[in-house]
């Protein structure tokens, strides 16, 4: 196996368009090292983004919003005050990923390209309607989270496409939003994720708009629409909070696997639903569900 360590963005990319399906991306490697360890994957060249500082780091404009560079660490996204201070379920979901070594080591980015069922951060930034910057030396291109997963730990990004950025708009920055997490054990993946953001309508009674983003339950992270389009525009209450559960749980295509069976995850799904939008519409809100 041939390593490589880039000292640019642009030599990284030229290495990506030469060797292509033969390699693969090394960010904080707490999924790939083990996957070398397990000898699970053979590949002929790891390209390691290390020295690649530029990818590294957190940035907040009050027009665009919080930019995010895939070398980003978990860590630094959970203890960042502008994080904290505009985006703080991210940075709740970031807190919850493993142990505080692993999330001092694991990026953003390698967290989305690897695609793992259960992971915290996918569905906050579905929530959050977050978009993904991916670099090739055949140009760039923009992409919503919630488009980058195509199937088990797999996702649309071409072998010699580089993720670069994750952005979340302004227009997701100050709405009420929580994620909330089911697992065995603390430092396990989730087998149940919920995220939710939304605004209240002007009367503080009704839903303006909400976006729900789900984990854990199925092989791919995911939009829960027919529970949103439930509760667009209506009264937010026990009745339709409860529907709108329902209307996930029953949608969902739930997997089994060592940590719980696609029932238990399906009936979870309901539970954790609504204690997420019962929670998300309570913060700041005096109209009691």
């Amino acid at each position: 196996m041939r390593y490589l360590e880039p000292r640019s963005l642009p030599e990284a990319l030229e290495a990506l368009s030469e060797h292509g399906e033969e390699a693969k991306v090394l960010a904080g490697g707490q999924s790939l090292l083990l996957m070398l360890h397990s000898r699970l994957i053979h590949p002929a060249v790891m390209l390691a983004l290390q020295r690649l500082t530029e990818l590294s780091g957190i940035a907040y404009q009050s027009t665009e919003g919080l930019r995010l560079g895939a070398m980003t660490t978990q860590r630094m996204i959970e203890t960042s005050p502008l994080v904290r201070q505009h985006c703080p379920m991210l940075a709740h979901a970031s807190s919850l990923i493993a142990s505080v070594h692993v999330r001092s080591l694991g990026t953003l980015g390698g967290n989305l390209c690897h695609n793992l069922p259960g992971a915290d951060s996918p569905p906050a930034l579905i929530a959050l309607d977050a978009t993904v910057s991916l670099a090739s030396r055949r140009g760039a291109r923009q992409l919503a989270v919630a488009e980058l997963f195509r199937g088990f730990m797999d996702t649309v990004i071409e072998p010699d496409e580089l993720l670069t950025e994750i952005v979340i708009p302004a227009s997701s920055l100050g709405r009420r939003a929580v994620y909330l997490k089911h697992c065995v054990r603390d430092v396990d993946p989730a087998l149940v994720g919920v995220a939710v953001s939304l605004t209240p309508a002007d009367d503080h009674i009704r839903c303006a708009d909400v976006r729900i983003g789900i984990g854990g339950v199925s092989a791919t992270p995911y939009r829960a629409l027919s529970a949103e389009k439930i509760l667009r525009g209506q009264r937010l209450d026990g009745s339709s909070i409860a529907a709108a559960a329902a209307a996930a749980s029953d949608d969902c295509d739930p997997i089994t696997d060592a940590h719980g069976s696609a029932r238990y995850r399906q009936k979870m799904l309901a539970v954790f639903m609504r204690r997420a939008l019962t929670a998300a519409w309570k913060q700041d809100n005096q109209n009691d569900l």
